[in-house]
Parts: structure tokens; C-alpha cells; sequence
């Protein structure tokens, strides 16, 4: 399977190396990451200004730009050839609840799927640190690849024809491995996307008569619901939350379009 890499931490972080390392036992892979990291730039690209792309070593390169950008590039140029699969991380911090409005993480792999590959998310619930967990991480996706290849190779091979009543769904997970040795991890469980909540602060660093600058602060409490990604991270375990792109509200449509189908 040739496969492509990406993440917001930049191109020389441990968690896309282990990434790297354990994934080409086995597959094809390439990386394509930005120069430097790019954290809670969400799906931004790079559109008024040149990128400046460097091959750094044999199927890798770094990207002046966002996560975004450099799954585009790699899907719309010569650089790598055709990829079945794209992978954002291992990213150093977790990606639960509404972090994934922000992440360029997850952005990454949303990006991919919007242009119509299979992708996934991957981070390491670790604050402010690399993990020394990031091989353990690396060896779980390996393993998670090999489960979901029927599901990848469906769609890399055309228009999904399906002889079941529910069709096959082209893969698009969020995933968040605990910051934890292998034989502390309680399991795997699918979950959905929880809630967080930002308690955001800015301090003046300086202050003129016409300028100020700002230093943002804060932290995040994140809302206990059995069975969403945080909760379950939190408990010990892999949380795995399949994702679309659809954010249409059709409980509110179904009020003002009687008869609407769901999406």
C-alpha cells in the first residue's frame, strides 16, 4: 500500500518518524510535513504566497506551509506517486471533542478525505512533551492499517459496489492512543466525538497607546460522557472515532423541509 504522511508538529518530530520507521516494514510510504510545527492551525492553506518544498531525505519533504498544504500537495503533484491512504501524526497531545475544529492534525487527514482518500488522525495523549510511547503508537497503527485494508482498498480500486444492504464506508477516523505502556492500555473502543471546554485568557506582555500584544492562556476541561473519545482516552483506552465531513444540523432542517432525508 503506498501510503502518506503528514502532521502539525513538523517534519523532525518523533511522533511522524515512528510513524515512518514502522510503517515502511511493510508499505510503501512518503512524507510530506511542514518545516516547522503548525499546531491548532486547523485546515488552512496556503493561497497568496509561494510554498517552498525541500526533499530532505529518500521519499521525504518538507513544506513551508500547513497541514492542509501539504496533503494537497502530495495528492496534486508529482512528488509521490498515488497514495491509497493518508495519515496524520503521531501527534504529541490528544485530539478529542471539539479540538477537532482546531487541530491541523486532524486537519490533515480531513483534507485528504475531501479529496477523496482514505485517512486518519493519530495522537498520543501527551501534554507539552514527545511521548516515549510514540514506537507502542506506531506498532497499534501498523496493526489498525491491516483491519481496515478491505475498507481502503474498496475504494481505491473505483466506485464502491457493495452486495450488502448498508454500503461500504470509505475509512475516516480520528484516533487518540493513551499516554501509556503497552501493557497499561485497557483496549480499543470506537467512540464519538465528545465535548470540550476552553477556558481562554489573554494577558497584555506589552501595552502602548495604539498597540497591545497578548499572550493567550488558559486550559481545557473536558466533559465526562461514557463512551466519547476524551472519557474513554482518559480511562485507559485507544479511543477510535469514525468522522464525516457532513455538519449539517437535520433535526433543524426537518422542522423548516418536512420530509427530508438524513445524511
Amino acid at each position: 500500500m503506498n501510503i502518506l504522511l503528514t502532521n502539525d508538529d513538523g517534519i523532525a518530530s518523533a511522533g511522524i518518524n515512528s510513524a515512518y520507521k514502522f510503517l515502511s516494514l511493510h508499505h510503501d510510504v512518503y512524507m510530506i510535513a511542514p518545516e516547522v510545527e503548525q499546531s491548532a492551525c486547523s485546515n488552512a492553506i496556503t493561497v497568496r504566497t509561494q510554498l517552498s518544498i525541500k526533499k530532505t531525505a529518500e521519499n521525504k519533504f518538507s513544506v513551508s506551509g500547513f497541514p492542509a498544504d501539504c496533503v494537497i500537495i502530495g495528492l496534486s503533484s508529482n512528488y509521490v506517486p498515488d497514495v491509497d491512504l493518508v495519515i496524520s501524526g503521531i501527534n504529541h497531545g490528544p485530539n478529542v471533542g471539539d479540538d477537532l475544529f482546531f487541530s491541523g492534525t486532524v486537519a490533515g487527514a480531513r483534507t485528504a478525505y475531501i479529496f477523496g482518500k482514505a485517512a486518519l488522525a493519530i495522537s498520543i495523549n501527551s501534554y507539552r512533551r514527545p511521548s516515549q510511547y510514540a514506537d507502542d503508537a506506531a506498532r497499534f497503527l501498523a496493526d489498525f492499517i491491516d483491519e481496515i485494508t478491505p475498507d481502503i482498498a474498496a475504494h481505491s480500486s473505483g466506485p464502491v459496489k457493495s452486495t450488502s444492504e448498508e454500503p461500504s464506508i470509505m475509512p475516516f477516523f480520528n484516533i487518540n492512543y493513551p499516554d501509556l505502556p503497552a501493557d497499561h492500555i485497557k483496549g480499543k473502543k470506537f467512540t464519538y466525538v465528545g465535548r470540550r471546554i476552553y477556558r481562554d485568557s489573554f494577558q497584555n506582555t506589552t501595552l502602548d497607546a495604539d498597540e497591545a500584544r497578548v499572550q493567550m492562556g488558559g486550559y481545557i476541561e473536558s466533559v465526562f460522557a461514557q463512551g466519547s473519545d476524551s472519557t474513554e482516552l482518559d480511562k485507559g483506552y485507544i479511543s477510535i472515532t469514525p468522522l464525516k465531513l457532513d455538519c449539517t444540523d437535520y433535526s433543524y432542517l426537518k422542522k423548516k423541509s418536512p420530509g427530508v432525508v438524513d445524511g
